[in-house]
């Protein structure tokens, strides 16, 4: 490959990450944005040092191409940490970033005073076992992350990540070429990985940007709301039915299309552990099941009872999104709403 078509890629890939580095930063001071934002940095700054050392015909020898390599992986576990904030939001210590960056930092820094191939051979079999054992654990983490959400919000989009398996399956295919760059020196490879490595994060970057922190209510109860939910369990539970009744059903606060555990518990005099426990033990269901059946009710009068269209339908009952609205219609019917609301006029027609 032409150094010319190298040189491009790589001046795309500096543009994009210090410019992505830059969004992020002035997104807002959350741990995840910080770590994104970090992490888009240091790759910038890779590439720039990348510059440095390639010459007309590429590297000048292996050692320069493996020490260069060795110092790009000080970046593997900022993917890790994305990944931990993404499905653990707010779990992440400092301690841990600390010690976890060390892992990956001491190899390079034995490589350079050893000039020890086996330094650089340790630090990729490292690599491979960390990545590939924080892209199983994010396998399981992820379900269980957009479940834990169904006890606290009412919604899915922007919060679910449904999108990182897809992120995930796409991170083996970079992690091959990757791996395959780390041990043969061939600039093609190169501009390859650079270009998905790229592709991957705009990806990536355009769902975190848009990824909506619910931190607050998935962190447990605070001692004080602990010691309120003691007091609560021993209240009358019909009270608490009433209430909760007369917010849904009388003020329709199913209506709001980002409602949040939260909410109601202000609404009825409670907290969310004990509100999301009366959910799940009283009801049944939990409160994203809850408050989205409500939602369909209120769909299916005014599907059967208006001529609006489907998109101000789904708006009206409280759903975020069209497709939303669809998904959840076609799981309860087995039909699309638009054939819910052709079959019913059928009936009716031939009544």
């Amino acid at each position: 490959m032409d150094n010319n078509y190298l040189y491009l890629i790589y001046g795309m890939n500096i543009m994009f990450y210090f410019m992505t580095s830059w969004l992020f930063w002035m997104k807002g001071n959350d741990r995840l944005s910080r770590l994104v934002m970090i992490l888009m940095a240091i790759l910038g700054i890779e590439c720039v040092k990348d510059l440095f050392f390639i010459g007309e015909t590429g590297y000048s020898s292996d050692n320069e191409w493996m020490l260069v390599a060795s110092i790009d992986m000080v970046a593997v576990p900022l993917y890790a940490f994305i990944l931990r904030e993404l499905c653990k939001p707010g779990k992440l210590t400092t301690r841990e970033i600390v010690i976890h960056e060390i892992s990956f930092a001491i190899f390079p820094l034995l490589f350079i005073i050893t000039g020890s191939r086996i330094f650089y051979d340790i630090e990729v079999c490292w690599a491979i076992i960390y990545g590939m054992t924080h892209a199983l654990w994010a396998m399981v983490a992820i379900p269980r992350y957009n479940k834990l959400l169904k006890t606290s919000i009412s919604y899915d989009k922007n919060v679910n990540l449904g999108w990182l398996r897809i992120v995930l399956l796409t991170f083996i295919v970079i992690f091959c070429l990757w791996l395959l760059n780390c041990y043969v020196m061939d600039l093609n490879i190169e501009a390859f990985y650079l270009a998905g490595t790229m592709t991957m994060w705009m990806f990536i970057c355009y769902f975190i940007y848009k990824h909506e922190s619910v931190i607050d209510e998935l962190t447990p109860s605070m001692p004080n709301e602990e010691t309120k939910e003691n007091d609560d369990m021993g209240a009358d539970l019909s009270e608490i039915e009433r209430q909760i009744q007369y917010q849904f059903i009388t003020q329709k606060l199913f209506l709001n299309p980002h409602l949040r555990l939260s909410d109601v518990a202000t609404k009825v005099g409670t907290n969310r552990t004990y509100l999301s426990r009366f959910f799940n033990q009283e009801k049944g269901h939990t409160f994203y099941d809850y408050v989205n059946g409500l939602r369909l009710d209120y769909a299916e009068n005014l599907l059967l009872t208006t001529p609006d269209s489907l998109a101000k339908i789904a708006e009206s009952s409280g759903f975020n999104s069209l497709s939303t609205f669809r998904r959840a219609f076609a799981t309860r019917h087995n039909c699309s709403p638009a054939e819910f609301r052709r079959l019913h006029n059928f009936t009716k027609a031939t009544e």
